[in-house]
């Protein structure tokens, strides 16, 4: 889906652990490239000590979405054949105490991806009050009893200097009983997260450049996790539909490629369970279209 020219340039602009850029290195011939970006320069690191794929074939960079035009510029690379953005954190980020992103063990309350950035989720909980907090916790991590939460946060933050995952986790434990607990804990961990990163802004940055450096058809693929994140996308690919009919309209660069998000099979989520909320679309870029 991805690959429409096996000598072309591609970019991964989620490198993480480097999976997508072996695979998209393996459908490429030799004469082909690979740009893996990321805002972690410890997975960048990690692809520059074991790239996907020889050198000069594959290169990694540390950028944020926001950065993917001046990036490609600065490396004389005006247009791309596809790209591929996995919005999902890594498990190497997830299981990392020190980075403050899970609730089941003890850390820092942090949620940096790109540790570049100034505020970390403390001080995010510090510098706005309850309900900008609880606005957060509705819309970005949909999250029940968001003004309780919020307060229960705010309650803590004062009784705790730094706040922890712990300290953050005990706050909520006991407006979310029962079963439904992790889930609860889990949402509030994804809504500060995705403000302290600034994550759907980065995406909107992410579809705009795009448009404007992947060739005509070439293609966008983007794997999102969160409702919020997958109505972006579908916005930005999908034509208005008239009784169940597509019609391309001038107003949008892509064609779509898929119709609903396709999702995970039950082997993949087997294997994988982290992948389970996983919703991948993808368009290709117009012809005779200027952005």
């Amino acid at each position: 889906m991805l690959v429409t020219d096996r000598k072309g340039i591609y970019v991964d602009a989620t490198l993480g652990a480097g999976g997508h850029a072996t695979a998209i290195s393996a459908a490429l011939e030799e004469s082909a490239r690979v740009i893996g970006l990321d805002c972690d320069p410890a997975a960048v690191g990690r692809a520059n000590a074991a790239p996907p794929a020889a050198a000069p074939r594959f290169l990694a960079v540390r950028a944020r979405f926001s950065e993917l035009e001046p990036t490609l510029e600065s490396l004389g690379v005006p247009r791309v054949d596809g790209i591929l953005a996995d919005l999902g954190i890594s498990s190497a980020q997830l299981d990392d105490p020190s980075r403050g992103l899970a609730f089941a063990a003890e850390g820092p309350l942090d949620m940096r991806l790109d540790p570049t950035r100034a505020e970390t989720a403390d001080g995010l909980i510090r510098r706005v009050g309850e309900e900008a907090l609880a606005g957060l916790f509705a819309e970005l991590g949909e999250l029940p009893k968001p003004r309780a939460a919020a307060r229960a946060v705010a309650r803590a933050a004062a009784a705790h200097d730094p706040l922890t995952t712990r300290s953050l986790r005990d706050a909520l434990a006991s407006l979310y009983p029962g079963p439904a607990r992790p889930r609860r804990l889990a949402q509030a961990f994804q809504a500060l997260r995705m403000a302290v990163n600034h994550e759907l802004e980065e995406l909107e940055a992410l579809l705009a450049a795009a448009a404007r450096v992947i060739r005509p058809g070439g293609t966008l693929v983007v794997i999102a996790y969160h409702s919020l994140e997958d109505r972006m996308v579908k916005r930005a690919f999908t034509p208005p539909r008239s009784y169940d009919v597509w019609v391309e309209t001038p107003g949008t660069p892509w064609l779509p490629l898929t119709k609903k998000p396709e999702r995970p099979s039950a082997d993949e989520t087997a294997r994988n369970p982290r992948a389970r909320s996983a919703m991948l679309r993808a368009a290709r870029r117009k012809e005779g279209f200027e952005c």
